[in-house]
């Protein structure tokens, strides 16, 4: 399945990210990216209109209706055939955009507004930024790794919008992953994590699932089960703490790139201004890190899975589920996303995760069909 997360994809549903206020308030936002591409963006299309976010391959995309929690915001990114994207806007006006100045701790739809605007000056390019963790947070003694961001502000429009990528299982360090490049040329800021990922999910029953994983995003311990027995993470080797530390890191050393805007006025990441994503077991940590804060998008590939069972019967499955699947989320669910194949052995429980979380839509194929696909949040492929 490394395939589909390489060449599919996810660049759309990323773009649309945009949603929520950015933008001007008279204009709803319209994403394309033609087929032929190689790599992350071959045939990624995405359409967005009101209150909208979209997702696919190979000329697809996916929808998403209204978020919860109040007025409609129209607002998305845009982004054709040759990268140019176009911002949307927000309904009502009741949403800060990107380019425009908040009012601290203020909130619209739930989401915190920027206290500032994006202000991006550094010199049309790619931007990239190889790091230790150990370099933003002196405090880190555990999973030391390499981290990587890249902002591309060659892009038309720079969208306000910050892509955490998550590998797969084993992956310890920040990785772009396949769909990185793609969303760094759209005007997303990209940045990956050193997020502690090498552990077995599967093996200690059906609180472990959420335990481990809330324990590798907080930096907190939940649990002493499997490779946890033998580590004690603090919030220094947290992906919420890492988050925090990397961008004041990469603010103060690259100002002209404004890394710092996803930082509320206290220094704390403004996470309705981020989107989780992952492939495989990352894909499960972009569905659980976005229950324990609010996010603007989560966008899995190969995942979410969280679970063993061999028949799609909610009430008995057959197998073990991870109890997190039934917690509230922080996130509202008509954000998250996810694209599974149909050859994958784990196809059954990927879409098992999807009906028990409550994703938008019934699974739908997005092989030679057209967008939008029943405006379906669980997209499906033969890739």
């Amino acid at each position: 399945m490394a395939q589909i997360f390489k060449h599919l994809v996810l660049g759309s549903l990323f773009s649309l990210g945009l949603n929520f206020g950015c933008g001007s308030p008279d204009k709803t936002g319209e994403q394309q990216a033609g087929a032929g591409r190689s790599n992350a963006d071959a045939g990624a299309v995405g359409v967005a209109g009101r209150g909208t976010a979209g997702a696919g391959e190979a000329g697809s995309s996916s929808t998403a209706g209204q978020p919860s929690g109040g007025a409609a915001s129209a607002g998305s990114a845009g982004a054709s055939n040759g990268g140019e994207a176009t911002a949307g806007g927000a309904s009502g006006g009741s949403s800060a955009s990107a380019g425009s100045a908040g009012v601290a701790g203020a909130v619209a739809n739930g989401d915190l507004v920027p206290p500032r605007a994006l202000n991006v000056t550094a010199p049309k390019a790619r931007h990239e930024t190889t790091f230790r963790a150990k370099d933003a947070d002196s405090s880190v003694s555990f999973n030391d790794n390499p981290e990587v961001a890249v902002l591309d502000n060659r892009a038309p429009t720079l969208l306000g919008k910050l892509v955490l990528q998550f590998g797969g299982v084993g992956t310890n360090d920040g990785t772009l992953g396949g769909g990185g490049e793609f969303c760094a040329r759209r005007g997303f800021h990209v940045l990956g994590i050193a997020a502690f990922q090498d552990y077995d999910i599967l093996s200690f029953g059906a609180a472990f699932f959420g335990d481990a994983r809330r324990e590798v995003f907080e930096g907190k311990e939940y649990t002493r089960l499997g490779a946890f027995a033998n580590i004690q993470i603090t919030p220094a080797g947290g992906v919420a703490q890492r988050t925090q530390k990397a961008l004041a890191y990469l603010h103060a050393k690259y100002p002209d790139q404004d890394w710092g805007y996803y930082l509320q006025a206290d220094g704390t990441v403004r996470w309705s201004d981020v989107i989780f994503t992952g492939f495989s077991h990352g894909a499960s940590n972009a569905a659980r890190f976005a229950m324990l804060v609010r996010a603007s998008r989560v966008v899995s590939a190969s995942g979410p899975r969280e679970n063993l069972c061999v028949r799609s019967d909610q009430n008995n499955c057959g197998g073990v589920i991870a109890t997190w699947l039934s917690e509230t989320s922080k996130t509202p669910i008509d954000r998250f996303f996810a694209l599974s194949g149909t050859t994958d052995d784990q196809h059954l429980q990927h879409l098992f995760a999807m009906e028990k979380l409550g994703y938008s839509g019934a699974p739908t194929s997005i092989d030679g069909s057209t967008p939008p696909f029943g405006n379906s949040h669980r997209l499906t492929t033969k890739a």
